[in-house]
């Protein structure tokens, strides 16, 4: 049977221990400085001793899955290697999706095997059950040893491995933030967009939601390019000119809008937009 520890109690580490349990796993010690979160995360996860200190992860068995911010992982690195304990041959995973395995240098000279392990999901609660990480993308970083036991957990559970580099790591994690981080601010910004109109926060968002939803679905079905709908697709100066002149009273989401219109101009361009609407769309969106 796999055994492995946790480090990290917070919600990805506990929602990560929980679905490894229920998929065979033995969870042998779930580690946070704050020992009620380390309980809360035990009760979820249903194995496990509880521990406040590291030393309890490494003197266990098994590989150990650090997910802890990442301002406090080469602290917590340190902190296991000085526990005591043999690390030679014991697998370590850190799971940021913007540092390398590289932070958990101190463990590897010990003789540990390191990797990052980052999934492409947001957890914004402990209890998500094991079925959030169905089909979602693992971006995997480190020492050969450690990514073929990586690609195994991810395996596990029912997931898929894109294996990166040290350097295109920022790179990687830039992209999943504008996906997820970014996208949430869009959908606030055009709420606070609809409130000025009048419509209330509660309907605001019941009425971009089905259309977010939609748009959603439109891109796993088509693809990014054959998504995209609107008035810059179609070339509509008049219509974007409006918009623009509506949000004048606002520079910060008429900036937004027009940084926005300009990508979307370029995918458009790609869609065959003819070049005088392109060049019109241009000047409009520089407010030239």
């Amino acid at each position: 049977m796999k055994t492995f520890s946790i480090v990290g109690a917070g919600r990805l580490g506990t929602v990560l221990g929980s679905a490894l349990v229920r998929r065979g796993w033995q969870a042998e010690v779930i580690v946070d400085r704050n020992a009620r979160a380390a309980r809360g995360s035990r009760s979820i996860i249903g194995r496990g001793r509880v521990s406040t200190s590291p030393a309890a992860a490494a003197k266990a068995r098994g590989a150990v899955i650090i997910a802890v911010p990442d301002d406090a992982l080469g602290s917590v690195a340190s902190a296991l290697a000085r526990s005591g304990g043999s690390w030679a041959g014991r697998y370590v995973f850190h799971t940021s999706g913007l540092l390398p395995a590289r932070v958990l240098a101190p463990l590897a000279e010990r003789g540990a095997r390191i990797a990052s392990l980052h999934p492409v999901q947001t957890f914004p609660r402990k209890d998500a059950p094991a079925s959030v990480f169905k089909g979602i993308t693992w971006g995997v970083e480190g020492d050969p040893a450690a990514v073929e036991t990586a690609e195994e957990i991810v395996r596990t559970l029912r997931g898929n491995v894109l294996l990166l580099s040290e350097k295109d790591k920022p790179l990687y994690h830039a992209a999943c933030t504008l996906a997820s981080n970014a996208l949430i601010a869009l959908e606030w910004t055009a709420a606070d967009v609809l409130r000025r109109a009048g419509v209330s926060e509660e309907a605001a968002a019941g009425t971009l939601f089905p259309l977010l939803q939609g748009t959603l679905q439109n891109v796993k079905s088509f693809g990014l390019e054959k998504a995209l709908t609107g008035p810059i697709l179609r070339g509509d100066v008049a219509t974007v000119r409006k918009h623009l002149e509506a949000l004048g009273g606002n520079p910060g989401t008429k900036q937004i809008y027009a940084v926005l219109g300009k990508q979307t101009l370029r995918l458009a361009v790609k869609s065959g937009l003819p070049p005088g609407r392109v060049r019109a769309l241009k000047r409009l969106l520089e407010g030239k």
